[in-house]
């Protein structure tokens, strides 16, 4: 019985979308009536002018006076009535009366004709007989005609023709002619069945033209979505680009001033100052990371890696957070290799964490746990949070959805953090796992393929903060104020830095240098249509050696032609510095090896 209520309101819909096609159907049907009234009114008045004259040559004048009189009143009604009924045309408002109308006008047109050739038959004369049968074939013959509009008007003049004119002949002719009456109901029936086929193809004709219709409507507002899309894609990629500069300067400036201040009341105003300038970061990162994703600029790079070293990172990052937002942080250790993108896995443990602080009132707990599932390794991050409603759940995933977060005091960003999530587990091709109760907390997580072994392991670690050997690196920013900022940091990490305003300063610059550099960090957009990439070439090409290169970027769109460049990583503008050092580590460390 259940299903049978379930199964009801789709079948209404269906019956519905039935019922508004077969609407569109019929008032395609009316405006080609209406559209080609004056055409069949034109044709019509030459048939009857020919029988006319047919009469005429038979001697009776009289006969052909009253039917051209009769048959021309019918059609001065059917005219009349186009005009009058629908003056400004047939619409949606008023096409079912038109056609109940026409098919009126046709039945009583049909009891005309076929009156008077019933009163014209005389079963003495063959020629009349002839001239009689003439006439309601030649009214009748159009509506089987493929071009024929709309059948029942057909049928009703058919009917009202046919019908009495065959019974007629048959009580009035005798002898073998009698059979042309039965071969009149056999033509009436043959019309009928040619009708419904012709009614078939007008149909399909009005489909086709409706789906052409539809068709140059789509293409037209594909345009428009296009153009506007593109309008989009230019202001995001502008935007981003200007909003990153001064944010990128900021965060290198604050991570070189941190290792001149020594007094705790100093040290305390300066990670206020990083916590709102991280939050912009994160607002702009989620904006352009969004971007990225739905232009396809993100490209996964898989190869097996050991998951704790992303657990140790995000451990870090978070601890002060969660520390912050009186929230128990557990990061369970993961001896553990994955196959997958260390930096798009990163991303995504790094937002469901990020949600799950913000949402956690105080006192509660958050985990980053894992386990072993049929070959695979989940990993998963829980809270005992408020948890998540069914209707919400529906739509958490969503751009721009922000649930409340009210009782954490928290501020929830734009709500892009689990959309982002959704297109990296898809970019990956991986398995998103949502679980919440509301009450109880929320649990979500991404399933990812275990490596068959751990990769080599480096050499001791480093002190934070300081890179080994003293590394050359080739720096072309045209920002003063970045280029300035992310000097300093770089002397300060213990690097040599040649850095330039563009490409051609730096390869000036390079002439002069006694040895190779080791790293390129290289702005994508640079002054006067400077392009970073073509940058990184030209020095690669200058020292003859694929040196790697850290590509900066406030860019959303055109990374075609770094997807044949080896060597080369992208970092999104603004980056932090604790990103910008642990990349530094990860290319330097196999020649440090």
């Amino acid at each position: 019985m259940s299903e049978t209520i379930q199964e009801q309101p789709a079948k209404l819909r269906s019956m519905a979308d039935e019922s508004d096609g077969l609407s569109q159907v019929h008032l395609g049907q009316a405006q080609l009536l209406h559209a080609r009234t004056g055409l069949s009114c034109l044709i019509v008045s030459g048939v009857t002018l020919y029988l006319a004259v047919l009469v005429s040559l038979t001697g009776d004048l009289r006969f052909a006076a009253i039917w051209l009189a009769s048959t021309g009143a019918m059609i001065g009604v059917v005219y009349a009535y186009a005009r009058l009924m629908a003056p400004q045309g047939v619409n949606a408002g008023n096409y079912r009366r038109y056609l109940t109308g026409h098919t009126i006008i046709s039945g009583l047109t049909g009891l005309v004709w076929g009156g008077l050739a019933s009163a014209y038959l005389d079963p003495s004369s063959l020629l009349n007989m002839f001239i009689a049968t003439n006439m309601v074939f030649s009214i009748t013959v159009g509506g089987m005609m493929p071009s024929s509009e709309y059948r029942r008007t057909f049928i009703s003049l058919a009917s009202a023709t046919l019908l009495p004119f065959a019974g007629y002949w048959l009580l009035t002719v005798d002898g073998p002619l009698r059979l042309i009456g039965i071969g009149l109901l056999i033509y009436y029936a043959f019309g009928l069945l040619v009708s419904a086929r012709a009614e078939v193809q007008t149909i399909a004709s009005l489909a086709a033209e409706r789906t052409r219709d539809l068709t140059r409507q789509l293409q037209e507002q594909n345009r428009i979505i296009e153009r506007a899309s593109a309008s989009k894609s230019r202001f995001l990629a502008a935007t981003s680009h200007d909003m990153s500069q001064p944010l990128q300067a900021q965060g290198f400036f604050i991570g070189a001033m941190r290792r001149t201040l020594d007094q705790p009341t100093q040290l305390e105003l300066l990670d206020k100052i990083e916590a709102c300038w991280r939050s912009q970061q994160q607002l702009l990162q989620a904006l352009v990371e969004t971007a990225r994703l739905d232009s396809g600029a993100i490209v996964a790079r898989t190869r097996g890696f050991p998951l704790e070293e992303v657990l140790q990172d995000l451990r870090a990052e978070f601890t002060g957070m969660a520390r912050a937002n009186r929230v128990e942080l557990a990061i369970i250790p993961a001896k553990l290799a994955v196959n997958s993108d260390p930096l798009l896995v990163t991303r995504i443990l790094r937002n469901l964490l990020s949600n799950a602080i913000k949402f956690t009132p105080a006192g509660g707990q958050v985990v980053l746990r894992h386990a072993l599932q049929d070959g695979a390794l989940f990993v998963e991050v829980c809270d005992d949070g408020p948890g998540v409603s069914t209707t919400e759940r529906d739509r958490i995933f969503d751009e721009y959805v922000q649930l409340d977060a009210s009782h954490t005091g928290n501020e929830v960003g734009l709500g892009l953090g689990l959309t982002i999530v959704r297109q990296l587990a898809r970019k990956l091709d991986i398995e998103l796992r949502f679980d919440s109760t509301p009450g109880e907390g929320t649990c979500a997580g991404i399933v990812l393929a275990l490596a068959a072994s751990l990769p080599d392991a480096p050499g001791d670690p480093q002190p934070r903060g300081k890179i080994p050997e003293s590394p050359l690196v080739v720096l072309v920013e045209d920002e003063a104020s970045v280029r300035e900022s992310l000097t300093m940091l770089l002397t300060d990490w213990g690097c040599r830095v040649i850095a330039a305003m563009s490409g051609r300063e730096a390869l000036e610059l390079l002439s002069w240098a006694d040895a190779e550099p080791d790293v390129l960090i290289v702005d994508k957009r640079l002054a006067a249509g400077e392009d970073g990439v073509e940058t990184v070439k030209a020095l690669r090409s200058e020292v003859v050696a694929d040196i790697p290169a850290i590509l900066l970027t406030g860019d959303i769109y055109q990374f075609e032609a770094i997807a044949g460049m080896e060597h080369i990583t992208v970092l999104p503008k603004p980056t932090e510095a604790d990103q910008l050092h642990g990349v530094l580590l990860d290319i330097l460390r196999p020649s440090a090896g």
